[in-house]
Formats: structure tokens, C-alpha cells, sequence
């Protein structure tokens, strides 16, 4: 295996994943096309619905069947939800784009770790994971940040024009999937000789015997939801705290940007003692959503910038630390459930959120 190579071809991937206009400003779109805002809302949570029943299946497929194919698969179902929504003119063709889009993230979700981890150790180099999983999560970011500050543009090019360039990127990006390299590690004929549910229950039998690394995953669901529910308060409370309309979109994009920073501090903050090292992500996180719901905006702006840090400097330590405890063979569906816990958090501490700041 080329590692460089390698590397070079996960960050191009990271890179198309994240830059796709449609698939970012849906919303706005679907708004610009007639839906109503209950039409939208229903189709973000049969996207969510599609993404906890699909999590752990596709990382069961991941660790089976081969990394680089279901990668490829990803692109292709990014693609053909784009394609989709192009040409469709109801509401059912929107929830058949939004399903298969879901079923893309579910995908790549742990697939892309799992690929990552298990290709530096096949060299011998798994030490260089954090600071390799720092640079693709800031790629990550920086596409997101970029996509929301084309959004203006995207208005402009119109949402056909964006589909359309996202059904090119997701092409590029399933040839590039394509032409990775599985690692050895975890390509046996022995994984693709069982079936899902003894790999299932195998999977079951390690979360059962390894309380720590469970324990892990809901700390790290647990966190990250409190941040990504800090963001989307911010969303609600800007505007309502008299926040200029020229400011509003700079502001609300201080989270990504604080993501882009936890993403390079997450080395540095690795090679710390454990209490320090996590405890400061997490005393970030903490600080953020208090002054959120504090008094003037460029106070919640910077609220919801140490949340999105905290949250990217914890995951990315939390991350690295489960793929020290995974066995390879199993790697992707343990990611997936990492994921899955996080979903289910969020199905929780959602409404819970939303009741209390109602109240």
C-alpha cells in the first residue's frame, strides 16, 4: 500500500463529501420550490428515522463485504438521491432523495474511520491517527463553512444547477472511492464467510464484555449532543436577540469555525494527561451553551464557537481511543454504533431541550 497516496485520496473524498450545495441548503430550497415548513420538518425526520435504522447495517456491511466498496456505494447513493431530487415534483420523491441520502451518511459513517485507522495500521503507524482524523474533520468543516457562505450563490445558480453539480461530485467521488486501496487487515475471506447476524452477535458480545469502551460512546453521545443542541438554539435565539441581518450569517458559522480549531487541537490536546486533555473540551462545551443563553449576540456567537471546539477537540480524542479497543474485523460496526448512540441521545435530549428552553 502507497500510505501517502492513500491519504491523499481520503482527504479528496473528505473534501467532495462535504462541499455539496443541494445537499447542504436543502431546506432553503425546498422552501423556494413551494414545500411547507411542515412538509420540510416531516422530511428531516424521515431522514433521521432511515439514519438510526441504517447505522448499524451498513457498518455490518462495511466490515464484511469491504471497506472501498461501501464507500463507493456512499457516493453513489449521494448521487442518486441528487438525480432524484432533481426530477422530482412531489413529496414522496423528496422523502425517497432525503432516504437514500440518509442511507449514504450511514455508509460512510464509520466506513471512512474504519478505512483510515486500519490503513495506518497495516504500516505500523496508527499513532499518526489523531492528527490525520484532525485533518479530515477540519477538511470536513471548512467545506461546511464554505458551502454556507456560497449560500448566496447557490440562491443564485438556482437548486437545479446545484443538484446537478452535486450528482458530478458525487460520481468523482465514487471513483475515487473506487480506486482506494482495502487493507489487508480486514479484507479476509474469513469475515466474508459469516453471516450478519453471527457478526451481529459477536458485535453484541464485545460491547457486552468491554463496559469502558460503551461507556466512551454515550460520554461522547452525551457531549456532542449538548453542542449540536447549543447550535441549533443559536439558529432560534440570534434573531429573536436582535441580531443585524448582515451579521446573522457570520455568526451562526462561528460554531464551524470553532469546529475547524477543536479539529487542530485535538493533537495537541492528546499528548496531555487524560483529565486535562478531555476535561477542557468538555469544561469548552459546558461554557459555550451557558453563554448562549446569555445576553447579546456576539456573546451566543462566541457561546456556540467554544461548543462546536469542545466538541471536535473531545471527539476526535474519544475517537481515537475506541479504535485502540476495537478489533479490526469489527471496526466499522463498533464506529456504528458509537453513531448510533449519538442518534439515540439526540432523539432524547431533543425535545427534552426543546421543553425546557420553552418553558
Amino acid at each position: 500500500m502507497n500510505l501517502k497516496y492513500q491519504i491523499r485520496k481520503l482527504l479528496m473524498l473528505e473534501a467532495l463529501w462535504s462541499f455539496r450545495l443541494g445537499g447542504s441548503l436543502w431546506v432553503m430550497f425546498l422552501g423556494l420550490r413551494g414545500f411547507s415548513l411542515a412538509e420540510i420538518g416531516l422530511a428531516e425526520g424521515f431522514f433521521h428515522l432511515v439514519s438510526i435504522l441504517g447505522e448499524l447495517p451498513s457498518g455490518l456491511a462495511a466490515d464484511l463485504l469491504g471497506r472501498k466498496r461501501v464507500l463507493a456505494a456512499s457516493q453513489g447513493l449521494f448521487g442518486l438521491s441528487a438525480v432524484i431530487m432533481l426530477f422530482s415534483k412531489g413529496f414522496w420523491g423528496v422523502l425517497l432523495s432525503m432516504g437514500l441520502n440518509a442511507l449514504g451518511y450511514n455508509l460512510a459513517s464509520g466506513t471512512r474511520e474504519a478505512l483510515t485507522y486500519d490503513s495506518l495500521l497495516q504500516m505500523g503507524r496508527e499513532g499518526e491517527y489523531l492528527p490525520l482524523a484532525a485533518r479530515q474533520n477540519m477538511v470536513y468543516r471548512g467545506g461546511d463553512v464554505l458551502v454556507t457562505l456560497l449560500a448566496g450563490v447557490a440562491l443564485a445558480l438556482g437548486w437545479q444547477i446545484c443538484y446537478v453539480l452535486d450528482g458530478a461530485f458525487s460520481l468523482a467521488g465514487l471513483m475515487l472511492a473506487a480506486n482506494l486501496t482495502e487493507p489487508e487487515i480486514q479484507s479476509g475471506e474469513d469475515n466474508a464467510s459469516r453471516s450478519f447476524l453471527a457478526y451481529a452477535c459477536s458485535t453484541i458480545q464485545f460491547l457486552r464484555l468491554d463496559r469502558k469502551a460503551v461507556g466512551l460512546m454515550l460520554f461522547n453521545a452525551f457531549v456532542g449532543a449538548a453542542a449540536i443542541l447549543t447550535g441549533f438554539y443559536l439558529q432560534d435565539a440570534l434573531p429573536k436577540a436582535g441580531t443585524p441581518a448582515a451579521l446573522l450569517g457570520p455568526l451562526l458559522l462561528m460554531k464551524g469555525i470553532g469546529g475547524i480549531l477543536g479539529s487542530r487541537l485535538a493533537p495537541c490536546l492528546g499528548r496531555w494527561s487524560r483529565p486535562l486533555g478531555w476535561g477542557l473540551p468538555v469544561a469548552a462545551v459546558a461554557a459555550g451553551a451557558g453563554l448562549a443563553f446569555g445576553d447579546g449576540y456576539f456573546l451566543m456567537a462566541l457561546g456556540g464557537f467554544l461548543a462546536g471546539m469542545g466538541d471536535d477537540a473531545l471527539e476526535l480524542q474519544v475517537e481515537e481511543e475506541l479504535n485502540r479497543r476495537f478489533p479490526s474485523s469489527q471496526r466499522a460496526t463498533l464506529i456504528s454504533v458509537s453513531s448510533l448512540c449519538f442518534s439515540l441521545t439526540m432523539v432524547i435530549l431533543s425535545p427534552l431541550g426543546g421543553f425546557l428552553v420553552a418553558s
